[in-house]
């Protein structure tokens, strides 16, 4: 193993699955139906080989477009792979070609490609993002088209944003997308494992985990290496310190030694030898972050690299894309970089930014080597520049994070504007991107900075986007509100949207009494003004309150109207906000199919607004819930899941934990609905505020589920206690909780418990009818248990009908089948517990499926699945269900009254149960049913 002949292996090893799955997905493209692969795994592991191989043998002529992300990351210029793909497309088109493309009118692209002096078109990211979907759905009519991105971990937030978008939107084009990610190193809550998270779930993604190469695959590793089997004492010992990465087996061969130097020290052996001036362009080149163009390096090196990239491209130490350089693998950048002495650090960052700082693009890149290089004046202007650029591509992510730069680096006097002014803008990007902690932070930094005598306006202003903040973290917020009506006394348009604002913090929490008002005046001062933004505010949240008071229609009207005024001023928050509420809306009328659609649809319209994280987790929230309604309890997962991957704030995290929650419940996996409720935040507002009330009736049923009913009992009294007779609470919450009562009044024969009958509080608190359809199926559900008839519950049961509520159906059928069985009604009884037995199953409801068998076997109607599992103790499956009654200390009567039997029936049984356990008394078969888990 001695030398440096040859540091990389000629073949791949051990990677057939993941070449099939990339073929397997190329092949779906090719038929017509886009996908996208996901190659990941740590550093080193062979994401970029396996790449490599996997589109080298793709047959049929593909277009392959590549692109790569700098190390920046978030802190770096926005689309940088897209750009390069972009460039690649043009090089393969050609000038003309790519103008025939592009809109007639101009082009959001047209910054990307300067050289083709095409103008530039209004849309933001909206048009860009279309605009880049179609150049790449009109290239793939001609040829199989794919796209790799290489480095999906250093990717800005926009391209991540973009990255989505096509694999969301390309549908039937013949468009292959792969993406290497290294996950190794990501820690939790990096966007990358957000992005993977939610990607992971969509079925046209397919995500390969490359995994360590085994003890034979690091010895065929070896051999292929070298061209002979190695020494299997040496190959073991290369196997257990590299674990299996094939980076570390390569260095771990190539340095020649045992010994127990670092990885690091390994890594830079590989490079030691290489001549001083390729060693010099290897440490120039991996200070540029990731790739650097050839002109670029030229300017930067104090001499001719031409021989250096020769020597370093034949030793395998870096890629030549086109023009461009890249150093092989991270950690080899990664360590060159780190063995850099401090000066020689900032001289190279210095060189670099003097190279491109006449790149009006190149700002975010800029402020990172002018900080590096020690000029934090310098960067600072740079970031200022950057956060400018980055607003108006409508990439809030990075208009933030270089927000942030400058803050960091502030020196009164370097940019036109003082620090209170940054910070107030950083804190209006936090808003957009969803990032509200950080949005506190700022606007908070940024109010003790201004006089409120001197500025009334301009403190109410950040007033009132630290209380929308604050609702969004923990329901808090209207004490901001508040102060900033007080200080916009005078009829603005400031003043209007500071009351929409507060109306909104107290229907989101708990209704407040002056709620109503606020909006309306709202309302009025914005139709006086003639402000389409004032007018989107305020009839957004009398949409909201319509939703609580007046029912659907009046809901709709206002939430359109809110839609139509938000589009004309591209108020892009009241806009999605008011398609949440719609569809919202749809589910609770009647509609969740309709509703799915919609909000999908607003979800794909989020990401395009860079509005992913702020909206978009709660239209998926909503999306969800409907697919719980229509009984999608696997897709209504992957979506509230897919939302969380987002890391939206605390109050919409709990928001989307109610769904998951819910389902875990209904499953009978009660761990898991209790690790959901553990992590939502606890309201402030008590237990009156709309996010306890949604999380209520949850927590009962699932201390219910759990066999605790005193605990879920406390947990709605306490709950009744502090409601009180209190006005305005929205019915829809109000009905969950009733029902939630209903079922915890009950056993699961029908029998009630010896509980409190506090069904009959909650009742009080709902009207008798109501507009919602979801309300009237819920009171028809509760008059069902109140008479005990089966006309009532027959009716209980459409009503759930009506409004497409899956698991209610099923669970008033098994309320209706009971009531027939105790009607001496078999045959309806079984027509009932049939159909609902085929509904949990496809929901898996678990314990709902265990009521249903439970029931039909006491009644004699089927065996269950359960039954047939049952110890054999001679006795017929009929008499194993009086054994287990038995057992829980019940009398000949009460069996009878269970069983839907007389009691000389139950007799017979017992008595025969006695003769075949060979026992004479009850407590002796108790026993017996005891020790064999029949109780």
């Amino acid at each position: 193993m001695a030398g440096m002949r040859a540091v990389v292996s000629p073949v791949l090893v051990n990677r057939r699955t993941e070449l099939a799955a990339v073929h397997a997905a190329y092949a779906q493209a090719r038929a017509g139906r886009s996908g996208t692969v996901l190659i990941s795994g740590e550093a080193g592991i062979g994401k970029s080989r396996l790449t490599q191989a996997a589109v080298a043998a793709l047959e049929g002529d593909p277009l392959v477009l590549t692109g790569g992300c700098l190390e920046l990351g978030a802190d770096g210029t926005p689309w940088v792979p897209f750009l390069a793909i972009l460039r690649n497309l043009l090089r393969e088109w050609g000038r003309d070609r790519l103008l025939d493309a592009l809109p007639a009118g101009g082009s959001a692209l047209a910054g990307w490609l300067p050289e083709l002096s095409f103008p530039e078109g209004a849309g933001g990211q909206v048009r860009l993002f279309g605009e880049v979907l179609g150049l790449l759905t009109r290239a793939a009519e001609e040829r199989p088209l794919v796209l790799v991105i290489e480095d999906l971990h250093w990717a800005d937030a926009s391209s991540r944003e973009l990255f989505v978008y096509l694999v969301r939107n390309l549908a039937s084009s013949a468009v292959l997308l792969v993406a290497t990610v290294r996950t190794g190193e990501l820690p939790a809550g990096h966007p990358t494992r957000q992005l993977l998270s939610e990607l992971g779930r969509r079925p046209e993604v397919v995500a390969l985990e490359l995994e360590p190469l085994g003890r034979q695959d690091v010895t065929a590793l070896l051999a292929a290496i070298d061209g002979r089997q190695p020494d299997p004492v040496a190959s073991s010992e290369i196997y257990r310190r590299s674990t299996g990465n094939p980076l570390f087996v390569e260095a771990l061969f190539a340095s020649g030694t045992a010994s127990a130097d670092g990885l690091t020290t390994l890594l830079l052996n590989r490079v030691a030898d290489l001549s001083p001036s390729a060693r010099q362009v290897l440490t120039t080149i991996a200070v540029a972050g990731g790739t650097v163009a050839d002109d670029l390096l030229a300017k930067v090196s104090d001499e001719s690299v031409d021989v250096a990239i020769r020597e370093l491209a034949g030793r395998q130490q870096i890629s030549v894309v086109g023009s461009q350089y890249v150093i092989r693998h991270d950690l080899i950048r990664e360590a060159v970089y780190n063995d850099l002495l401090p000066g020689e650090r900032r001289e190279l960052h210095k060189r670099y930014a003097e190279a491109i700082e006449p790149d009006p693009d190149a700002s975010a890149a800029l402020a990172r080597h002018w900080m590096v290089a020690g000029e934090p004046a310098k960067a600072l202007v740079a970031a200022w520049r950057a956060a400018d650029r980055a607003e108006r591509q409508y990439a809030y992510d990075e208009q933030l994070n270089m927000l942030d730069r400058v803050l960091e680096l502030w020196t009164d006097g370097l940019i036109e504007v003082e620090r209170a002014k940054v910070q107030e803008l950083a804190a209006e990007a936090s808003f957009a991107t969803g990032r509200s902690q950080a949005g506190v932070d700022h606007a908070t930094a940024a109010l003790a900075a201004i006089d409120p005598a001197a500025e009334p306006h301009r403190v109410a202003a950040l007033l009132r986007v630290r209380g929308l903040l604050r609702c969004r973290i923990d329901g808090t917020g209207t004490d901001d509100l508040l102060r900033a009506v007080d200080l916009v006394p005078e009829e603005t348009v400031l003043r209007s949207r500071v009351l929409s604002a507060l109306a909104f913090t107290e229907f989101v929490t708990a209704p407040a009494p002056d709620m109503a008002q606020h909006a309306h005046d709202a309302l009025a001062l914005a139709e006086r003004l003639d402000d389409r933004q004032a007018l989107a505010d305020a009839q957004l949240i009398l949409g909201g309150i319509s939703l609580h008071r007046s029912g659907p229609e009046p809901a709709r009207k206002y939430l359109l109207e809110a839609r139509r005024s938000a589009e004309a001023v591209r108020d892009h928050h009241t806009y999605l906000t008011s398609l949440q509420w719609e569809g919202q809306t749809l589910t609770d009328a009647g509609e969740p199919a309709e509703a799915v659609v919609l909000l999908e649809q607003a979800q794909q319209q989020a990401e395009r607004w860079g509005r992913a994280r702020a909206r978009g987790t709660m239209l998926a929230q909503n999306r969800s819930l409907a697919l719980i309604r229509l009984g999608e309890w696997d897709e209504a997962l992957d979506v509230a899941y897919g939302a969380l991957a987002d890391g939206p704030s605390p109050w919409y995290d709990a928001a989307l934990r109610f769904g998951i929650a819910e389902v875990h419940v209904r499953r009978g996996q009660y761990d898991e609905a209790a690790g959901q409720l553990a992590q939502m935040i606890t309201p402030p507002a008590g237990a009156g505020s709309e996010l306890a009330l949604q999380r209520l009736p949850i927590a009962v049923a699932l201390e219910v589920g759990r066999g605790d009913v005193p605990a879920a009992d406390k947990l709605l009294a306490d709950a009744l206690a502090e409601l009180g007779d209190r006005d305005g609470l929205d019915p829809r919450s109000v009905a969950t909780v009733y029902l939630a009562a209903l079922e915890l009044e009950r056993e699961r024969s029908g029998r009630r418990r010896q509980v409190p009958a506090r069904s009959v509080d909650v009742r009080r608190m709902l009207p008798e009818a109501s507009h919602w359809p979801v309300v009237t199926a819920v009171l028809r559900t509760g008059d069902a248990f109140a008479a005990g008839t089966l006309p009532a519950w027959d009716a209980a049961v459409r009503a759930w009908r009506e409004v497409k509520d899956t698991y209610q159906v099923a669970a008033t059928l098994v309320g209706s089948a009971n009531v027939a069985l105790r009607n001496n009604n078999k045959p309806g009884a079984r027509r009932r517990l049939d159909e609902a037995r085929a509904l949990g199953t496809r929901l898996a409801a678990a314990p709902l499926l265990a009521e249903i068998n439970d029931l039909a076997a006491r009644a004699g109607l089927e065996a269950t699945s359960a039954e047939a599992e049952e110890p054999d103790l001679g006795l017929t499956d009929r008499e194993l269900v009086v054994l287990r009654t038995l057992a829980r200390g019940l009398s000949n009567a009460q069996i009878a009254r269970e069983l839907f039997v007389s009691p000389n029936t139950v007799a017979t049984h017992v008595a025969r149960i006695l003769r075949k356990l060979q026992v004479t008394t009850r407590t002796e078969a108790a026993a017996v049913a005891h020790r064999n888990g029949l109780s």
